[in-house]
């Protein structure tokens, strides 16, 4: 089972973008017969017959709610703040629909599910997560105990998810860490069964579960693109 911590990512698309690899996205199309591919090739694993279960993907939801706070927002805003307002409107107005048109191609993947929590807005902070990373420490912990997987592959370094992490171990499952290692905590590397690091991975094997896209925007996924055969490993 794959757990996917898409603001996470966004720390590991930077750091790839400073070392001259692209602006890259996850192709969720592609990701669990990577990891598939990936495992099967290490000595702990090459004799197992693995199958992917469902990949979830966890990220905050922009809504036509937190639109019209930020509206409201501005309407009532002193002059000095009005620029921060429009500014973030204008993200929200363009990541509402970015994301309406990706949620609604991913939503025609086999064993795929998006988590979405919605986003929040203060006049302070702007726009910002909560409780995603939350959601899948639940996610992971409660499947662990229902023994849905006996390996979960976790793309986050985030240290909130250390307790989660060490309860799932503590249940005999495995817990892998895919991340970079400048954007995953210490703690996370050193308690996970294998961290694999991004760092390492040459621009083929990134190739393999990534796309890059040449403008800083939220993709969608190319028209072209039709549910999991039913061949891939359920």
């Amino acid at each position: 089972m794959i757990f996917v911590d898409a603001d996470n990512f966004k720390g590991i698309r930077r750091l790839l973008r400073e070392e001259g690899r692209g602006d890259r996205w996850i192709d969720f199309y592609k990701l669990n017969l990577f990891v598939i591919e990936y495992l099967g090739k290490n000595k702990q694993y090459k004799d197992c017959k693995l199958q992917h279960i469902r990949t979830y993907c966890y990220t905050g939801e922009y809504t036509p709610h937190l639109i019209k706070k930020i509206k409201d927002a501005l309407e009532n805003a002193k002059e000095e703040k009005k620029e921060f307002f429009r500014l973030e409107l204008t993200k929200a107005e363009q990541g509402y629909e970015s994301q309406k048109a990706f949620f609604k191609d991913v939503s025609t993947y086999y064993f795929f599910e998006m988590r979405k929590k919605p986003l929040q807005f203060s006049p302070t902070d702007g726009v910002f997560q909560k409780g995603v990373d939350v959601q899948l420490a639940v996610d992971l912990v409660t499947n662990a105990h229902l023994k849905t997987f006996d390996i979960a592959v976790v793309f986050s370094g985030d240290i909130d998810l250390i307790e989660s992490v060490r309860s799932v171990k503590n249940l005999g499952k495995h817990v892998i860490i895919f991340s970079h290692y400048k954007n995953t905590a210490k703690d996370m590397v050193t308690e996970a069964d294998m961290f694999v690091d991004f760092q390492r991975f040459d621009d083929e094997l990134l190739n393999k579960f990534t796309h890059i896209f040449q403008r800083r925007e939220t993709p969608t996924i190319p028209p072209n693109r039709q549910k999991f055969p039913p061949t891939t490993p359920s």
